[in-house]
């Protein structure tokens, strides 16, 4: 949301992964802004996966691994802890 346009559009936050000062931002903009949905960057395939992170009796740290079938050596790495700004948004 933005002033510009009276609050009706996206809300785009910018983080810093793995940063504790971004996953307190993004609750704070998320606790103003409250909006209906949460759109969180990550890989279509991990979309599923959002409903077992956001589990309350799911803990971190956690971590997503994504690969190519394959290729298992072309794969790609997500941790999630508590003071990631993408957990923080998962469990708002």
């Amino acid at each position: 949301m933005s002033d510009r346009d009276g609050g009706n559009g996206p809300l785009l936050l910018g983080v810093r992964h793995h940063g504790p000062g971004s996953a307190r931002a993004v609750r704070a903009a998320l606790e103003a802004a409250g909006p209906r949905t949460v759109l969180i960057e990550g890989p279509p395939e991990a979309d599923a996966l959002i409903a077992l992170a956001a589990d309350e009796d799911m803990r971190p740290p956690v971590a997503l691994l994504a690969h190519v079938v394959d290729e298992p050596g072309r794969s790609a790495f997500w941790p999630l802890a508590e003071f990631s700004p993408e957990w923080v948004a998962i469990r708002w």
